[in-house]
């Protein structure tokens, strides 16, 4: 696990070294009497580009230098870059400027276009801020290379140039301009530039400032980069026309917006001011060679809180935000701290990436990618396993509808991981492990996968959770409430005792009813009862009552008149 950790966090850094490379570049030279300096500025350039090269004095003393620069091609990548963060950069500057058929020992191809320079002599007295031009320029010319004897490699195919002369040497112009070379060929360039000290008077100690313009077809920005400047843009438009969409749906149908949709707009509006920024600086640096200060810095700031947002979105889907809960409970301070350790971890790598280029930066680096590599498994960890519970959970409860919807989300994410495990997989075969990458034009593709793999569960997350007129079957309902949520389970409880309780008062009422119309019944049959037999042996007038007496009179004396016989 930890070897996966550490190589997925080197492929993390290594696949944008390349990248942001400046077309305009300022180095410090400071010179005195005993010794020369080499400087080496790598650039991957197209076919007629220009080459431009300036010095600066720090002051406007009588002090003297010769000038002389090799400028060099090779079909990998690593090659030139490499030299710069060597170890021993001073022996490969010098290699690199010497020898003019011969390549390290590490690479191997076949032919190269090379030029080296005249001495030109500068004084600072006379200089200002004044380009290197040659008394006789020339084009550059293709040589055949060699290596040391060790064992062969994939060679990279010979460049496709008849003859050794080529035609792309720079001309001479009356205007600000002055290329010192055009390249014939799309290549990996390295210019070497040798300044010695030339003075033999008192003043043999001098600041010098190079400045190296590499003008493209299209601007300043790299081979390597330029891909990366229409990406941006096309991501910009793209961007736009899913916040115009979502938020057309969320106006139409914003008496049913459900919470999670919220989130769901929020990450849109960070991932499109993420590549609008992205978008300026590389705009900016195509136009003027030159970084602007602090807009690169806020770039990865904004990518990073897009980042950050994006993750929370996807744990608190997953975790049944909305749909299955009412409120996180204890799950949103998790989810808090989390979000605030990533942004964290993602600011330090991303500010560390693209601010410095030395070996200090590269450690830095390191330390921050290997956390943020860690922080991303427990996130993925956390998201899977939840995602899991509540699709457990719906399936228990037979709720089909949303049941539905989380696996379609289940399927993206698994696509998605999927997808990440092949990409990295042949960005390893293809970019890295290779010591001379010739698909170097293919590099900015390491950065846009990322982009496009997150647009689409982005987008897939949109088409799930879109608003729409039937959002409440989506809503969350208490029937479907976690155990999690003891005020919500305490108030479902309650309602359904007073529900309860409510049904038992209507059927007592309705008992008490019923008994008390039985008896009224009873007391009324029983009174009918007396009133019949009134009415049928209780005379109804005076006559009746007092004839019925006589009779009973005579019959009385009868039978006593038979019991004295």
């Amino acid at each position: 696990m930890a070897r996966i950790l550490l190589l997925a966090a080197a492929l993390a850094s290594i696949s944008v070294a390349n990248l942001l490379l400046l077309g305009k570049s300022h180095e410090l030279v400071e010179m005195d009497e005993t010794k020369y300096q080499l400087i080496g500025f790598p650039q991957s350039a197209l076919n007629e580009t220009e080459v431009e090269i300036r010095f600066t004095c720090e002051t406007e003393m009588p002090f003297e230098f010769d000038v002389q620069f090799v400028l060099r091609s090779s079909p990998c990548d690593r090659e030139f870059f490499d030299a710069r963060s060597n170890a021993r950069v001073r022996d490969r500057l010098q290699f690199y400027f010497e020898n003019e058929n011969e390549i390290p020992r590490e690479y191997h191809y076949e032919t190269m276009v090379f030029y080296k320079s005249e001495i030109v002599r500068f004084n600072c007295r006379d200089l200002g801020s004044n380009p290197f031009v040659e008394a006789k320029g020339g084009p550059m010319i293709l040589k055949n290379v060699t290596t040391s004897k060790n064992a062969r490699r994939k060679r990279a195919p010979p460049l496709g140039l008849n003859g050794q002369s080529i035609d792309g040497g720079a001309k001479m112009s009356l205007s600000s301009w002055h290329p010192v070379q055009k390249v014939p060929v799309d290549a990996i360039y390295f210019l070497v530039i040798k300044v010695t000290t030339a003075s033999t008077d008192d003043h043999k100690r001098e600041n010098l400032t190079v400045t190296v313009e590499w003008r493209q077809p299209h601007g300043y920005l790299s081979a390597i980069d330029y891909p990366l400047h229409r990406f941006y843009f096309l991501m910009c438009i793209f961007y736009a026309v899913l916040a115009g969409v979502w938020l057309y749906m969320s106006i139409r149908y914003y008496r049913d917006i459900l919470r999670v949709q919220y989130w769901i707009g929020v990450v849109i509006i960070f991932g499109m001011v993420e590549k609008a920024v992205f978008y300026s600086e590389y705009q900016g640096m195509n136009q003027t060679g030159e970084s602007t200060d602090g807009l690169i810095q806020l770039a990865e700031i904004v990518s990073c809180a897009k980042r950050t947002m994006a993750r929370v979105l996807i744990i608190i889907v997953s975790v049944g935000y909305g749909v299955v809960k009412p409120r996180l409970g204890e799950t949103l301070s998790k989810v808090s701290i989390v979000g605030v350790i990533y942004f964290t971890f993602c600011a330090i790598e991303g500010l560390a990436r693209v601010s410095k280029n030395h070996v200090e930066a590269a450690k830095q680096k390191q330390f921050a990618a290997l956390p943020l590599v860690i922080v991303e498994m427990s996130i993925f960890y956390w998201i899977f396993t939840s995602l899991v519970g509540t699709m457990r959970t719906l399936k228990l409860r037979r709720n089909e509808v949303k049941l539905t919807v989380y696996r379609h989300f289940m399927n993206t994410l698994i696509f998605a991981v999927v997808g990440s495990v092949i990409f990295m997989v042949w960005s390893l075969y293809e970019h890295i492990f290779p010591i001379c990458l010739q698909d170097w034009k293919e590099l900015w593709i390491d950065t846009a996968f990322w982009h496009i793999l997150f647009c689409t569960i982005l987008v897939a997350i949109m088409i799930l959770w879109r608003p729409s007129a039937n959002n409440q079957r989506y809503a969350f309902t208490p029937l479907l409430d976690d155990s999690e949520d003891e005020m919500d389970d305490e108030i479902f409880n309650n309602s359904q005792v007073a529900g309860f309780e409510a049904i038992s008062l209507r059927n007592t009422e309705g008992m008490v009813e019923q008994r008390n119309q039985r008896e009224n019944a009873v007391k009324e049959a029983k009174l009918q009862a007396d009133l019949k037999w009134i009415e049928d042996n209780i005379p109804t007038s005076l006559t009746d009552h007092l004839l019925m007496d006589e009779e009973e009179d005579r019959d009385a004396r009868e039978l006593e008149m038979n019991k004295m016989l």
